[in-house]
């Protein structure tokens, strides 16, 4: 194949500063419909505010962003817009969250150099229709995940093409938090001292299945260079279907929950196995009087989460007018994509980051004292137990 990944970081935050420019410079963060955070600018990131959380926790971390209500319609149609630009260059694209898309682009770049010089012409294409604000960052290679990674590791504005016989060179050293793994699975990897993909590679094959089951062994695959996932243009992308006959008609809400859990789990535990999400659910219900109802819900963010997807379930079904009991019910997981990778790991800013952990320790001396500051030092790197390892020293030589 021949990859192209495409990112406009902090999406919703750069459209925000396209439409008002007097945003430029101040931290954002931009509210979703139910209160949650859906996207945020680069200062705001460096804070640790993150999508998802709530709009009092972005406050708390970064008391000086500035709150706005996000036009999640308006992100649809820009984004809409990339996918039109990316579709010139080659029909297949793929849609990945927000601001981001794979496309494959055939015969068009077989090599570094044609993809180089084709990558231009795509970034200024979509900082024509998009505007400037909208910079993107751009990755070639021959399978997904190096290209996405290529793209994560520059600038806006930049491009970074991967030559097939560097993959492994390039990989080696970056974290293994770019794998699309759960939180769970990543934090077992630190536990297990697996800092960087290098390291992850070198697994053995069935050593990584015993720990980490299929996602971990398609992660062993792209940390190696060696991910054959094809792209799935944004029209043909599968959906998954559970279907169930209820013994005897139902007539209260209450007695289908554990029905839906039983439709739901093992559908979204196959995406998980996949390293893949599903952006929208579909419920249909049909009656004893043999009239049938749909529902639908579109996540924000592409999600396998049961506990996330199951309590959606139940809303659609609460919002269904019963003209009799239910005799059966199917669920489907529409619009699947490739899971996201944590976005807390996209752009890092070294500068802006140490500077801010200056400011908070200038802050914590001047109120508590500077001798009451400890800092963290590896005092026994030999140390046969981790706790050994690390001691602590204060400022000031205390």
């Amino acid at each position: 194949m021949s990859v192209l990944y495409c990112t406009i970081p902090h999406f919703a935050a750069a459209l925000a500063r396209r439409d008002d420019p007097g945003l430029e410079g101040q931290p954002l963060v931009l509210v979703g419909p139910e209160g949650y955070v859906f996207g945020v600018s680069a200062e705001a990131a460096v804070c640790g505010v993150a999508a998802g959380m709530t709009a009092r926790a972005a406050e708390v971390r970064c008391p000086k962003a500035h709150l706005l209500e996000a036009d999640v319609a308006r992100c649809r149609t820009e984004l809409e817009g990339l996918f039109q630009v990316l579709e010139r260059a080659g029909p297949q694209v793929e849609p990945y969250g927000w601001g981001a898309a794979y496309a494959d682009l055939g015969d068009l770049a077989r090599d570094q150099a044609g993809a180089a010089g084709l990558l231009r012409t795509i970034g200024q294409a979509v900082r024509r229709e998009l505007g400037e604000p909208l910079q993107p960052a751009l990755g070639w290679d021959t399978s997904k995940f190096t290209a996405q990674t290529a793209a994560r590791r520059t600038r806006p504005g930049r491009l970074l093409a991967v030559a097939g016989v560097r993959e492994r060179t390039f990989l080696s050293p970056l974290p293994v938090a770019l794998l699309p793994l759960e939180e769970d699975a990543l934090r077992r990897l630190s536990f297990l001292g697996l800092r960087t993909l290098g390291q992850y590679a070198a697994l053995p094959s069935g050593a990584v299945w015993q720990q980490f089951g299929r996602p971990g062994k398609l992660a062993h695959r792209c940390a190696r260079g060696e991910d054959d996932r094809p792209i799935i243009p944004r029209g043909q992308r599968p959906q998954r279907t559970a279907e169930i006959e209820l013994e005897a008609p139902l007539a209260e809400q209450e007695g289908l929950a554990a029905a839906l859990v039983h439709l739901a789990s093992p559908l979204l535990a196959g995406l998980r196995a996949n390293l893949q999400a599903c952006g929208q659910v579909r419920l249909a219900v049909r009656f004893d009087d043999g009239s049938a109802q749909e529902r639908t819900r579109t996540f924000l963010f592409p999600t396998a989460g049961e506990d996330l997807v199951v309590r959606v379930l139940e809303q659609l079904l609460a919002a269904i007018y019963w003209p009799a009991p239910v005799v059966a019910l199917a669920v489907t997981l529409e619009q699947i994509q490739d899971a996201v990778a944590e976005q807390m790991a996209l752009f890092p800013l070294p500068d802006e980051r140490e500077g801010k952990l200056r400011e908070v320790e200038r802050y914590l001396a001047a109120r508590f004292g500077a001798n009451r500051l400890r800092r963290a030092v590896l005092a026994q790197p030999g140390a046969p137990l981790s706790e050994w390892r690390v001691g602590w020293q204060g400022e000031g030589g205390a």
